[in-house]
């Protein structure tokens, strides 16, 4: 079970040979285990991430389909803040380490069991 984040994307990214498939690796792994809608910010503003995607442009890298009161649309992942102690949180931790970003604060949650469920 991986305990750190290095672990973390390295069974995300296990059987991927490009950036392509690093991106669909982590999607994938989003779309499983968090579950939608997830109360997120941007820029300090309360948004709800109603899923997850990847658009086919590998520099904007995966995107979050977010809602405001009024508002909708897409945002760059990276850009979203999650609940340090959340799954969504931990997961972000990691790609944000991958796409060589500072993490935002996260902790790994006591009760996930990915990948070994």
């Amino acid at each position: 079970m991986p305990r750190s984040l290095a672990q973390l994307i390295d069974e995300i990214i296990v059987d991927a040979y490009d950036t392509d498939e690093q991106l669909s690796g982590f999607l994938q792994v989003f779309q499983d285990e968090v579950t939608v809608p997830v109360s997120a910010t941007v820029l300090g503003i309360a948004i709800e991430v109603a899923g997850f995607d990847l658009e086919g442009d590998e520099r904007r890298g995966l995107v979050a389909r977010c809602r405001h009161p009024g508002a909708a649309g897409t945002i760059a992942l990276a850009d979203v803040h999650f609940e340090p102690d959340s799954v969504a949180g931990w997961l972000h931790a990691a790609y944000r380490t991958w796409l060589c970003l500072p993490q935002f604060p996260a902790r790994r949650p006591a009760d996930w069991a990915w990948p070994d469920r």
